[in-house]
């Protein structure tokens, strides 16, 4: 157990049993078909995992389900995209205009014909990314909190009543900080896998199946910390209800 993670049965759940991986076989075909059908797979893909994560908020073990419901998972789907895009709004409102004038930049600089601005692009730009490097990370680190609150409460709305969920996150923030590094480090495997599959001549043949396999996985893996260092902060503030002022 690590600050009350159950990390052995967190990774390896999605496939402990031939039920299990069967399931899992399901969500990365769902997740294949985003590559091909824009948006609605990946929405019944998260909404999947908001099952999973309520399992998690109400105490049980995770464990993977049967896909039945699609209707209803394609709605818990927007309810969690739907909170991550709002958040994400001000980073995007900031981000997009930096980027297409970097990218009209060197348009400009043929129009006019100095080549200064060019050069004053390429070294503007990276300074800008990495002043908002922090924002873009307090925003991964923050975010998870109202996904897991709406997972909790089947409403769209609370996500954005900080009020209920800032004293679960508040209460375990060092959970949520150890779910965030435990999900950087196993992106990091993940990808390290991925390099050396993709220099697998035969293996490399079955990307367009492992990629949605391991993207998958990452989702589930990703939700279900998150949901466990939620429901850890939400136990926590029971206990101390007078301190969440």
């Amino acid at each position: 157990m690590l600050f009350g993670f159950d990390l052995g049965h967190l990774l390896y759940f999605p496939i402990e049993n031939s039920e299990a991986r069967k399931n899992f076989l399901v969500g990365g075909l769902v997740i294949l078909a985003s590559f091909i059908i824009p948006l609605i797979p990946y929405l019944i893909a998260i909404g999947y995992v908001m099952r999973i994560m309520r399992q998690v908020i109400n105490g049980e073990m995770p464990r993977m389900l049967p896909w039945d419901d699609w209707e209803g998972m394609l709605k818990d789907g927007l309810k969690l995209f739907g909170v991550r895009f709002v958040y994400s709004l001000p980073l995007l409102l900031v981000l997009l205009p930096a980027m297409l004038s970097f990218l009209v930049t060197p348009f400009l600089a043929a129009a006019f014909e100095d080549e200064s601005i060019f050069f004053l692009s390429f070294l503007v730009f990276p300074i800008f990314m990495v002043c908002l490097l922090p924002l873009s990370l307090a925003f991964a680190f923050i975010i998870p909190a109202p996904e897991a609150h709406v997972a909790a409460t089947q409403e769209f709305s609370a996500g954005f009543r900080i009020g209920e969920w800032w004293p679960i996150f508040r209460k375990n923030i060092a959970g949520f900080l150890v779910a965030f590094l435990v999900i950087y480090g196993v992106s990091m495997v993940v990808s390290i896998g991925f390099q050396i599959i993709f220099m697998t001549i035969i293996l490399a043949c079955l990307l367009p199946f492992i990629l949605p396999a391991l993207a998958f996985y990452l989702l589930l893996v990703q939700h279900t910390l998150f949901a466990q260092a939620y429901r850890d902060g939400r136990e926590r503030l029971a206990v101390t209800p007078h301190a969440n002022g």
